[in-house]
């Protein structure tokens, strides 16, 4: 038996899997969004450490030790958290990856175009908010308590997993692996160190940063605050879309995951040779045995995130989960294009100022064609990034592996393959990011040698083949109403 545990945007899930990795049961619990303005988005990283120790303590009765029982964590990237370094407790909410409060930082940054290739010379990424170094930035622009103590040690920086990590050993672990450092921009993606050239760029002087390790790395040992019976290992610690491109073993070029979540997430494996490009992410997918493996990727903002704001926002739906037999009986969106830009567009426009739109309303038009554009908004955000990558990028998507909770909608899945005009292979399972940190920490255990033993663990998957006949017209439409209006 082994323990994983998958901290999302929205919520915490803590797993069993048995020996053979088949899903033996799983707990979650939401936290609560906080936005205290427009496009400040944060978590309250200790209620989300609480839920851990809640859900732990909810299935412990069910873990049954044996000499290899471990812990794996995938988490929501770019999520930081600055907690104080003698009780690990948070300083600060958590500010999310959603959170626009670095655009000015950002904005001042890009006047130097010498700042700018630098950074994607470094990085492989793009200078936006979505990293933590601008909004870190921000923040500490308006918090100088917090800036001196990061300063002088008494204070620490980290992602989720760092943050988690250091709660869960007592405060005896100070450590992150490769994929989540990578995301900060702050990282040197090619020496897989830290970069003393990007914290001046940024004007960061933070006097300690995490020991950076492999995905498959021992993180440390942890009892959950005494709710086991002995320590077990932290091993398999990974970003929850790199975890998901590993769980779905796309290692060879142009293999292609898409993880439609909150946002939605395409990483294409591009190789072992770092490289970089001006108008696209270069992301660093996993570090094993020292040999790093790179993808492009795609990053929208709104995917699942759309269907909640209807639900949350508009009271159009009661639960997202609706939305598969809305599609299936609404045959069209009657002319709407729904723009979700709610904070900004991404890749491959980038616009991260531009706004959300909904457009082409007429009399005839009820909430189910609106509720449909949005689903379709989804799709058309995917082609406009593929084609981008296949057409400008010549790296084409052989392989396209599907996964996240929108998957259960397969009608959507249909329109998709459609879309796409592709074959997709969708897997049953759905929790692809916390499936794949664990088979991460089967080889940082010992228990399995290499990536070609854990070939047996790859996930069955249905497979979806277009119909020709059925491309959307909906789609031209939407590249109008991009054109007119965002490019």
């Amino acid at each position: 038996m082994y323990i994983s545990i998958d901290q999302s945007t929205s919520s915490t899930t803590v797993f069993l899997f048995s020996k053979k990795l088949k899903l033996l049961d799983k707990v979650s619990k939401a936290h609560k969004q906080i936005q205290k303005k427009s496009g400040y988005i944060e978590h309250d990283a200790e209620e989300i450490y609480k839920n851990i120790l809640f859900l732990l303590k909810k299935i412990s009765n069910k873990i049954k030790y044996h000499k290899n029982l471990f812990l794996s964590i995938t988490n929501q990237r770019e999520t930081f958290v600055i907690f104080d370094s003698l009780t690990g407790k948070p300083l600060h909410n958590a500010i999310v990856w959603q959170c626009r409060r670095g655009q000015k930082v950002c904005d001042q940054i890009n006047k130097s175009n010498k700042n700018r290739i630098l950074l994607k010379k470094t990085t492989g990424l793009t200078l936006d908010t979505y990293f933590p170094a601008p909004k870190l930035v921000e923040l500490l622009s308006k918090e100088n308590k917090l800036k001196k103590k990061l300063n002088n040690g008494s204070a620490l920086f980290g992602t989720i997993d760092t943050y988690l990590i250091y709660r869960l050993t007592n405060q005896k672990s100070y450590t992150t692996d490769t994929t989540n450092a990578s995301r900060t921009l702050f990282f040197n993606n090619k020496s897989l160190t830290w970069s003393k050239d990007l914290l001046k760029v940024f004007g960061l002087n933070i006097k300690i940063l995490p020991e950076v390790k492999e995905s498959s790395s021992i993180f440390g040992y942890t009892n959950f605050n005494k709710i086991l019976k002995s320590k077990i290992p932290i091993s398999g610690v990974m970003g929850d879309s790199q975890a998901s491109i590993f769980a779905n073993q796309c290692f060879n070029k142009g293999n292609t995951k898409i993880t439609l979540g909150t946002g939605a997430s395409i990483l294409t494996n591009i190789g072992n040779q770092y490289t970089y490009k001006k108008n696209i992410i270069t992301t660093l997918s996993y570090v094993y045995k020292k040999q790093p493996s790179y993808s492009y990727e795609c990053l929208i903002n709104y995917a699942g995130a759309t269907l909640s704001w209807l639900s949350d926002n508009l009271q159009l739906i009661k639960d997202p989960k609706d939305t598969n037999k809305i599609f299936t009986k609404t045959n069209s969106a009657n002319g709407i294009i729904f723009v979700p830009a709610f904070v900004g567009l991404s890749s491959p426009h980038w616009l991260p100022s531009s706004k959300g739109m909904i457009y082409g309303l007429t009399p005839s038009v009820n909430k189910y064609h609106i509720i449909r554009s949005a689903l379709e908004s989804i799709a058309f955000q995917i082609k406009d990034y593929i084609d981008d990558l296949e057409k400008n990028q010549k790296i084409f998507c052989n392989d396209i592996y599907i996964d996240g909770g929108i998957i259960a909608n397969s009608s959507f899945m249909k329109f998709l393959s459609n879309t796409l005009k592709r074959k997709i292979f969708v897997t049953d399972f759905q929790d692809m990011s916390s499936y794949g940190s664990l088979v991460m920490g089967l080889l940082g255990m010992k228990i399995e040698k290499n990536l070609k033993e854990i070939r047996k663990y790859k996930q069955k998957y249905v497979l979806y083949r277009p119909n020709k006949n059925k491309f959307p017209d909906n789609y031209k439409k939407w590249q109008e109403v991009l054109r007119n209006f965002y490019l």
